[in-house]
């Protein structure tokens, strides 16, 4: 799989490796794995920590970075797969420690995910140290859950009772009169650049999956030429079993470089599918940020609009024209607050979608060219190995 270049890299060099699987039980059984950090970071109190996690801590971490990082693209995990857990086949363990390295790796080259005290936590704690903090970290998030539980329902109510407004607010499309021009149009490149990475990502599948038949159907090819020969004599038999072996080993090349481009070609592509949905997840998060201050002026609007006919209705009790007053402060305080949410996130995506953009041209630009150079290899091999078989003539007539 592609290595992750950034400047932030060189505090860090992360290795994910020796999985090992516990249990017999397959719906149980899980898979651990060693993490092997050398970093340069001061706040790490060991600078080269080992510590064994399983995919589930994977998972909390990315959760709790998106938690604490609104607004910023968290790479993503590879996909659960339910069926190829239960089947815990070598292929499965070592495609997912791959993807689980690109995760980390990338999360350390970010800038501002490079410093998280999660990651920190993550990296260098022993398990049970970690066991406490994921028990800490979860009892405060649900405490901060309960605190607004209130608000959060009631904003939700209200989404509720609007109807077609609030498809339109999962859509983004009711956003879209208060959003710049410019990062609409990178939003409709994001979801067709998803389309087209996915297709290119089935088709290199195939490929691959073509050339790993090619190199079965040469092995077998030789193996049956091989059998032709040792029941012919002379030249002809020699020439049949140096035709037979010719094709076993270009047959051991040719699905050789099958599995090596599952590793440096399709798994690249794969894993940029699931960043451009992470990429999406947060302009998902942004346009519901700005739905939750649309709905924030709209609720001060509606405020302002009851007070006034309260100041205007004689005989209005003053204690319910200060009820209305509080409310409206604090509709009004939910409203700076939900602007300052939003234009947060606006900063920091300004900044993650040309950080996307230039690591995805540079690293699929070496995949690219990885891909290439190992296809004009594998042909240059291919043609060596058959022109061995049939020697060209020279200007004489000879063979040469």
């Amino acid at each position: 799989m592609q290595q992750v270049s950034n400047a932030s890299r060189s505090h860090f060099e992360i290795v994910v490796k020796d999985p090992v699987k516990h249990g017999d039980n397959s719906m149980s059984a899980y898979v651990s794995y060693k993490i092997c950090t050398n970093t340069t970071l001061p706040q790490y109190k060991n600078k080269q920590p080992e510590v064994i996690r399983r995919f589930r801590d994977f998972a909390w971490l990315r959760t709790r970075l998106q938690e604490q990082n609104r607004g910023i693209i968290i790479p993503p995990l590879p996909e659960k797969n339910v069926v190829q857990k239960y089947q815990m086949t070598t292929e499965f363990i070592e495609t997912r420690r791959m993807a689980l390295s690109v995760f980390l790796n990338r999360v350390a080259a970010h800038p501002a995910l490079a410093q998280s005290k999660d990651l920190q936590n993550f990296l260098e704690a022993s398990e049970e140290d970690w066991a406490i903090e994921v028990a800490r970290a979860n009892h405060e998030s649900a405490g901060s859950t309960n605190a607004a539980k209130k608000t959060l329902s009631s904003t939700l109510q209200k989404l509720k009772d609007l109807g077609q407004q609030t498809q339109n607010l999962v859509s983004g499309k009711h956003t879209d009169e208060e959003e710049d021009p410019e990062y609409l149009k990178v939003r409709e490149y994001m979801f067709q650049l998803e389309a087209h990475l996915a297709e290119a990502h089935r088709q290199a599948q195939r490929l691959i999956k073509q050339q790993g038949l090619l190199g079965h159907s040469l092995a077998e090819f030789g193996t049956s030429i091989i059998s032709l020969g040792k029941f012919e004599q002379g030249r002809l038999a020699d020439d049949f079993i140096n035709l037979g072996e010719k094709a076993e080993s270009l047959a051991r090349s040719s699905q050789e470089q099958a599995g090596s481009l599952g590793a440096s070609f399709e798994a690249p592509l794969k894993e940029y599918v699931r960043m451009v949905r992470s990429a999406k997840a947060v302009m998902a998060d942004r346009s519901l940020a700005l739905g939750a201050l649309q709905q924030a002026r709209a609720d001060v609007d509606a405020k302002r609009t009851k007070l006034a006919k309260l100041r205007g209705t004689p005989g209005i009790k003053e204690e319910k024209r200060s009820e209305v007053e509080r409310e409206l402060n604090d509709a009004q305080h939910r409203v700076e607050s939900a602007k300052d949410t939003y234009e947060l996130i606006v900063r920091r995506m300004s900044q993650e979608l040309a950080r996307f953009q230039q690591e995805r041209a540079t690293e699929m630009a070496g995949v690219l060219r990885a891909f290439a150079v190992a296809q004009a290899t594998l042909a240059s091999d291919t043609a060596k190995a058959w022109r061995t078989l049939a020697p060209v003539p020279s200007s004489n007539g000879a063979a040469r």
